[in-house]
């Protein structure tokens, strides 16, 4: 029977997510539950869990770091993360260290019971795993154990020389002082979707791996692995940090050459720096997944160094400005013909404009959790997305580091949302409430009056307002106010155009009265709402 322990700063919570489990799954043992990171980790160690369910934020120690202090001292143990919507970026960083799944607040009945079966699931194939590793023997399985024990040290953030001396003995000679980290993805646009669809994708990185052993093996020494279902790593073992740097280089280099030229696809290699000692290998093979994310703003198909693309954070010259505009309007009147055109526009675009990775999966989570809200709002979000979690949809984009594959989850994204929206405004088109907000959206930027916008849906003005006043709760003027402010919103966060230019293009008719209606809406100036959000992002970054 597997372990969990619970740890959340609020008892109600813990009390709550004790019961939950319980009449979900009896099979699942709940050793206790902690208030903070601090107490956990001596629970911990003293009860063994398998599975550690953590809240993000709370005192002393928050969930950040007990995952990164548990996995040090506990490789085996699984974490699994309880975060709110504003907490997404501390979610990726709990991805990044190992967590196995999360849980948005309040937390559900059917995600919980999913997200629990899945690592039990898991917790099982391990131990079946082990235990045919004991039984087995020969080459395949040596590698295997000094596969999974090298997975596990990059998972948990922290290797040794005990660590190394552990594949050592396994026969993978891995002596000289220095390491660097290479993860090398498959460009998937390069295989095309037919020959991608019929082949199991697993097959592609154990050949993959193949060649980045041979090749490594033979010029540095080192040791190569699967590490995913879309990874190779290779930890190639050199004997200096400089003098073998650009033999490194050139490895990777001939590594793409060669499966480019025998294979008929490609494949893009990010590149960590060389370091010293066991205990670097962990940072070097982070720096190589983050060069790898780099593939969305230079393209695949090549060696990307860190050293290299971290030091390149110069804004592009001649980069332009750019914008969701035009795939946000033909998503919103449901236009669903011009939107694979859109959207690969607006990546593209984007790919250019954006100088990290970061930011373009920044600008697009935040434009998926903008519809998300709008279709919650209006019962939409199932007409949409299906039964697909929002949570797993954001997960998705932000592993994903080909603009390539960008477009083609954006397309059906919003391809899907704009044919729901399409079908949603047959059924409303011949309300007259429905009409008026429709006109003025389209013309919010113009000097609208209330007549204007009655006249569009055949009413008296006064009839027309305590009709809008009472169907959507909001007067005229604040729906039209809230319009123009988002607008307003999007052009101070994504361009450089003076305060007044924001202004006139969003149609007010005057600075004075744009910068009153605008706090009133924010609680902030335009010019304090600018330089709040943009040192977010920055700190987000």
């Amino acid at each position: 029977m597997p372990k969990i322990l619970i740890v959340d700063d609020e008892a109600i919570y813990r009390k709550g997510l004790r019961a939950m489990i319980s009449s979900e799954d009896s099979n699942w043992e709940i050793v206790g539950d902690a208030k903070d990171g601090y107490e956990a980790m001596e629970m911990i160690g003293e009860l063994k869990p398998d599975v550690v369910l953590t809240d993000i934020r709370m005192p002393r120690m928050d969930g950040i770091q007990l995952q990164k202090f548990a996995r040090e001292r506990f490789p085996d143990l699984r974490c699994i993360v309880i975060s709110g919507y504003e907490d997404f970026s501390y979610v990726r960083q709990s991805l990044r260290h190992g967590a196995k799944d999360y849980l948005m607040k309040p937390v559900e009945r059917e995600e919980l019971s999913r997200v629990l079966d899945k690592v039990k699931d898991e917790i099982r194939e391990a131990t079946s795993k082990a235990n045919r590793s004991e039984a087995g023997g020969g080459e395949d399985v040596l590698r295997r154990q000094a596969s999974d024990h090298l997975a596990a040290g990059l998972l948990r953030g922290s290797m040794n020389d005990a660590d190394l001396d552990g594949v050592r003995r396994l026969g993978i000679g891995l002596s000289e002082p220095c390491f660097a980290c290479m993860v090398v993805k498959m460009d998937k646009e390069s295989v095309g979707p037919e020959r991608y669809g019929r082949t199991d994708p697993s097959l592609f990185q154990l050949y993959i791996r193949q060649f980045v052993q041979e090749i490594v093996g033979s010029r540095l020494g080192g040791f190569s692995f699967v590490f995913s279902d879309s990874e190779v790593v290779a930890l190639a073992n050199v004997p200096d940090r400089v003098a073998s740097r650009e033999q490194l280089i050139d490895t990777a280099h001939s590594i793409c050459r060669q499966i480019r030229s025998l294979s008929n696809l490609t494949v893009t290699i990010g590149l960590g720096s060389t370091m010293e000692g066991a205990e670097s290998i962990p940072r070097s093979y982070r720096e190589a997944e983050i060069a790898l994310l780099y593939r969305l703003v230079v393209g695949g198909d090549k060696v990307i160094d860190y050293e290299d693309a971290a030091a390149d954070s110069r804004p592009k010259a001649g980069a332009g400005k750019w914008s969701w505009e035009a795939v946000e309007e033909a998503v919103n009147e449901g236009r669903v013909s011009e939107i694979d055109g859109k959207v690969e526009e607006a990546i593209e675009g984007l790919c250019r404009w954006a100088q990290a990775p970061e930011t373009v999966h920044q600008q697009i989570c935040k434009l998926v959790l903008h519809y998300y809200e709008m279709t919650e709002e209006s019962g939409a979000t199932m007409g949409w997305m299906g039964d697909k979690d929002i949570r797993a949809q954001l997960v998705e984009i932000c592993s994903i580091s080909s603009s390539d594959e960008l477009i083609e989850v954006c397309r059906r994204l919003f391809g899907r949302l704009a044919a729901a929206i399409a079908s949603g405004s047959r059924s409303s088109e011949r309300d007259p409430v429905h009409q008026a907000l429709r006109y003025l959206e389209h013309h919010y930027r113009e000097p609208i009056t209330l007549k204007d916008v009655a006249e569009q849906a055949h009413l008296h003005p006064a009839y027309f307002s305590a009709m809008l006043k009472n169907r959507t709760g909001k007067s005229f003027v604040e729906h039209l106010s809230a319009l123009r402010v988002e607008e307003a919103k999007k052009r101070l966060a994504l361009t450089d155009d003076k305060i007044t230019i924001v202004a006139e293009m969003t149609g007010f008719a005057n600075i004075r009265h744009f910068n009153r209606v605008f706090r009133s809406e924010t609680g902030l100036t335009p010019k304090d709402y600018r330089s709040a959000i943009r040192g977010r992002s920055g700190q987000d970054a």
